[in-house]
């Protein structure tokens, strides 16, 4: 996250340098987008990969190429350096990203892989809680490349620290198919082309309709190809899981989300406000912290309650504080009041957002495929990036708003519809165990089941409820009056998502049930009350 955050925090500077002052902000976004392609094309593959030559390996290869190309970024002596070093970043987070989350998940218990998702997921917010404190100081003493020293100095730690773990035993594989990561390279590279010139070149125009089209074909026969290659560069079994393709979409929103919000964020501080680099990046730092707490919070409550209830939250938080940036900092004349805590809550939001995907795909896939399902769950998270930074900038200059800085206003508008959609996919996540998931969420509410008798146990299908059923008209009880707890938040939406459960899997019920035959309308009774104890 922090040579993301370095990207960011670079644009609005990168304009006025000598590197870059005859490019508009449009042009400028391949600096995140330059890392943002390579990244998402190469992730599903790394993650077959690390799976097949060693993970410790793959995590060492990914961090020396990492290094290199945040060196390359300080000294790079022309905008096309620069993209370049970017795009050797990207594909070295392809390599580092699934290898590292696949090693510590390998060397953890089942029922705590969640919360160690969170903490994996913490560190990101780490870093760009770091990063945002000082960057806007290094870029204002030192300049824009000073941002790419963190990363720097950073990989080349991470390099030794590497190679001192012990020898890992991960199970040897053959090796991914390149052709169709290479397919998948271009195309993706060509989709988010046509996409940012667009509007420069014409919409209609035949260069960016080719490329468009072209960009398609090239991911359809990646596809194609690794629905038959024995070791494909996508792992299309993985995503005709309806739980892993459901996390997978999710993924997909989130990248579109987060990226875009991280793009126009700074542009918007330095641009609109006229706020100096080093305020621009403090004011920048909510949201990492934000992310960083969500992120050790989500993980615990994700192994208690399951990843819906995680996500969903989350994307209640995401809609909520995007509102209020809306209708407050937008428009206010007391801006930062506003803007503190509404980025710290969309950080939490997000967040949530992210550990709870995560954990949702890694967790579908099994213990032997932990890379190749993080690699594909961050593929479509990335996808979702390089086109979100694209389409924010388009947003910037041909807005869907009207109003006081209505280019600001419709990404955040686009942002409130992606995050909605991505909380009703949510629901049809496949929830988790109501033998451990009821027992927890009771006890939040202030009641206990009965050992061994989890209730509604007779309701059939994935689609059942993750909580006890008396529990959705029972209200939360706080520890003091007028307060409400991060787990009472976490309780409400696993009662929420466990009412769309029941209501969701009354057709089912009715038309599988053999009792409910015409000759019979008896339905199956709830547990006896005696059953639970308040």
């Amino acid at each position: 996250m922090a040579d993301t955050i370095a990207a960011t925090l670079a644009l609005p500077i990168l304009g006025t340098s000598t590197l870059g002052g005859q490019l508009t902000t449009r042009d400028l976004q391949w600096v995140m987008s330059a890392a943002a392609v390579p990244y998402a094309a190469l992730l599903a593959a790394a993650g077959r990969l690390a799976d097949a030559i060693g993970r410790q390996r793959m995590l060492l290869i990914g961090a020396m190429l990492f290094t290199a190309g945040a060196m390359m970024a300080l000294a790079a002596p022309s905008l096309m350096v620069l993209l370049g070093a970017r795009m050797l970043q990207g594909a070295a987070a392809a390599a580092m990203i699934p290898a590292s989350l696949a090693l510590l998940l390998a060397e953890i218990s089942p029922a705590r892989r969640a919360a160690a998702i969170g903490s994996w997921s913490a560190a990101a917010g780490l870093g760009g809680v770091m990063l945002h404190g000082g960057g806007g100081w290094l870029a204002e003493q030192f300049g824009w490349r000073s941002l790419f020293a963190p990363s720097a100095i950073l990989g080349a730690l991470l390099v030794v620290a590497v190679m001192a773990l012990p020898p890992s035993t991960t199970p040897r594989g053959r090796l991914p198919d390149l052709i169709g990561s290479a397919l998948l390279l271009a195309g993706i590279g060509a989709s988010v082309l046509a996409l940012s010139k667009g509007q420069v070149w014409g919409w209609r125009s035949l260069l960016t309709l080719g490329l468009a089209g072209g960009g398609g074909a090239l991911v359809v026969a990646a596809l194609w190809r690794s629905g038959r290659h024995p070791v494909p560069a996508v792992d299309i079994t993985l995503w005709r899981r309806p739980s892993f393709l459901l996390a997978g979409v999710i993924a997909l929103l989130y990248g579109l989300i987060s990226f875009s919000v991280l793009a126009i964020a700074p542009l918007f501080l330095r641009e609109q406000w006229g706020l100096s680099l080093a305020a621009v990046g403090l004011a920048m730092a909510p949201i990492s912290a934000g992310v960083l707490l969500a992120s050790l919070t989500s993980g615990r409550l994700t192994r208690r309650y399951g990843a819906r209830p995680v996500i969903y939250s989350g994307v209640v938080v995401v809609v909520a504080a995007s509102l209020w940036l809306i209708a407050g900092a937008m428009h206010h004349q007391s801006r930062l009041p506003i803007w503190i805590p509404a980025s710290a809550l969309l950080g939490l939001g997000l967040g949530a957002i992210s550990t709870g995907a995560s954990a949702a795909a890694a967790l579908s896939a099994g213990a032997a495929r932990y890379a190749s399902a993080v690699g594909a769950s961050m593929t479509a998270r990335q996808v979702g990036g390089a086109v979100g930074v694209a389409a924010a900038m388009v947003l910037l200059e041909r807005p869907i708003l009207d109003g006081p800085m209505p280019g600001y206003s419709s990404v955040l508008a686009v942002v409130i519809m992606l995050a909605v959609a991505a909380g009703l996919l949510a629901l049809f996540i496949w929830p988790a165990s109501p033998d451990t998931v009821a027992p927890a969420a009771a006890r939040v509410a202030g009641q206990t089941v009965s050992a061994g008798r989890p209730l509604l146990s007779s309701m059939p299908g994935p689609l059942a409820p993750v909580v006890p059923w008396p529990l959705l008209s029972v209200p939360l009880h706080g520890g003091q009056q007028g307060r409400v707890t991060i787990q009472q938040m976490y309780a409400a939406a696993a009662r929420f998502v466990a009412a769309a459960d029941y209501l969701l899997a009354q057709p089912e019920r009715e038309a599988d049930d053999p009792r409910n035959d015409v000759r019979s309308r008896r339905r199956p009774m709830l547990p006896h009350a005696d059953s639970i104890r308040f």
